[in-house]
């Protein structure tokens, strides 16, 4: 009995060395979610994320799930994108009274909110039924950064909170 042809050698995804500030990224990421690129957006918060080991890091995981969040409503999933507003809003709950990392977080939560009241209001697979207008928007004071990065010993800042430019790598 003949064997079967092998595959061929296995091709691993490659990964690139590149350099991001925090504050370069959180822009990009408001960008992003704001002009409907909810998966950008999750891939350029997640480079932080995942370089992040302080207490932060929890807020980029919130930001993410929205974002995560969104893409589930685009491919017609209100079930998931309710599932992940809940957890995105549970990451987030610790930063909401005061904000953190230049985001208005309680405005973030209720923003979110509102999206999981407009979900629960449609029926299942209706999502193309959604408001207009009822996406919410990322927001950045950037202006308030150099003092959260310092408050929260956030990566990517030095100790007077003056973005860092960090070299990480990331697959392709």
């Amino acid at each position: 009995m003949a064997q079967p042809p092998s595959p061929g050698p296995v091709r691993r995804r490659g990964f690139v060395t590149k350099r991001i500030t925090v504050p370069g990224n959180l822009r990009q990421a408001c960008d992003e979610f704001n002009s409907g690129r909810f998966f950008e957006c999750h891939e350029t918060l997640e480079e932080i994320w995942q370089e992040e080991p302080g207490p932060v890091r929890d807020l980029y995981k919130g930001l993410i799930q929205a974002a995560a969040a969104f893409v589930h409503v685009t491919r017609g999933n209100a079930a998931g994108a309710a599932r992940l507003l809940r957890t995105s809003a549970g990451y987030l709950a610790p930063y909401g009274t005061e904000g953190a990392m230049g985001f208005d977080v309680a405005a973030v939560r209720d923003a979110l909110e509102a999206a999981s009241v407009e979900l629960a209001r449609i029926a299942p697979g209706a999502v193309e039924t959604l408001s207009p207008g009822w996406q919410p928007e990322f927001r950045l004071d950037n202006s308030r950064l150099p003092a959260e990065a310092v408050r929260w010993a956030a990566w990517g800042f030095d100790t007077h909170g003056n973005a860092l430019e960090m070299e990480i790598t990331v697959p392709e």
